[in-house]
């Protein structure tokens, strides 16, 4: 007897499903599965990136501020932009709402609530006390005025108290320290001793020991309320040099002034951004 052997046993091949008219689904032979082609130069480049770069935060920001009091209105409304390090002037007569603008600014009054107000990247008044971290203030009356009784090195050692943690001393004051401290502001001008009493000191020493003391904190924005404290126009250059020497540092400056020719009676390196504030009706104490 004869033996039959098995028919060879062939590769497999790939199939794919098609329909035929009845309905009946059938499995037709195709062709091996093809390998992927590599990807060309093309296809490996890598795609832009499209992701917006990320621009630092104005200083300010201010559309339709204003700010109401039980009398009428005390300033606004006010549309203003301010980039970072600069210096802007705002410029207003008594009565016109100025320091009450600049305190609205450093967070320290509340504006109407129908205005938009952003300062550093923080929205006001939600985000009041990150806004007062990061802007001092200085030449306001009833806010940082001296007691004319001590001497320099006190109200600076208290000062410094105020911004070290508790459990640190706080050294005295010397004048080697002071000198430290504050010369960048007060340029050539001769610095006063620490041994002086604050009544001791002139216009423009005391505008910029206020000052100094404002910077201690190390603020992203100093808000200086009426230069005109110090008469003088040639006196009053001084402190103008002062805090464009701060605002060509980085900090973002702020000040007010009652007169409208002011800056451009003054001298200037980079020329400072101008506000005029119209009149209103009332002014008010900082909250």
């Amino acid at each position: 007897m004869s033996r039959h052997l098995p028919a060879p046993r062939t590769a497999p091949t790939a199939t794919t499903a098609t329909v035929t008219p009845a309905g009946a689904t059938a499995l037709t032979p195709t062709a091996p599965l093809a390998t992927p082609a590599p990807p060309t130069s093309a296809s490996q480049t890598p795609a832009a990136d499209t992701t917006p770069s990320r621009q630092p935060p104005r200083a300010v920001v201010a559309e339709g501020l204003s700010l109401h009091g039980k009398r009428g209105l005390v300033y606004g409304p006010v549309d203003l932009t301010q980039e970072v390090g600069t210096m802007l002037i705002i410029q207003g007569i008594q009565g016109s709402g100025r320091s009450s603008l600049l305190l609205t600014l450093a967070g320290r009054m509340v504006p109407d609530k129908a205005s938009s107000l952003t300062v550093l990247g923080y929205a006001l008044p939600h985000a009041r006390n990150q806004v007062q971290r990061h802007v001092a203030v200085a030449g306001f009356a009833g806010i940082d005025d001296l007691d004319e009784s001590v001497r320099v090195s006190d109200v600076v050692r208290e000062r410094m108290a105020w911004l070290t943690p508790w459990y640190r001393r706080v050294p005295r004051i010397t004048q080697r320290g002071f000198a430290d401290l504050v010369d960048p502001l007060w340029g050539d001008r001769p610095l006063p001793r620490v041994t002086a009493k604050i009544w001791d000191l002139d216009e423009v020493d005391l505008m910029l020991l206020r000052i100094a003391l404002a910077m201690t904190q190390k603020p992203d924005l100093l808000v200086v309320d009426d230069v005109d404290q110090v008469r003088d126009s040639v006196r009053r250059q001084v402190v103008w040099s002062c805090l464009e020497a701060v605002a060509a540092a980085g900090t973002t400056v702020i000040a007010s002034v009652s007169s409208l020719g002011e800056a451009a009676a003054m001298s200037w390196t980079i020329r400072p951004q101008q506000f005029h504030l119209s009149t209103a009706t009332h002014d008010l104490a900082a909250a």
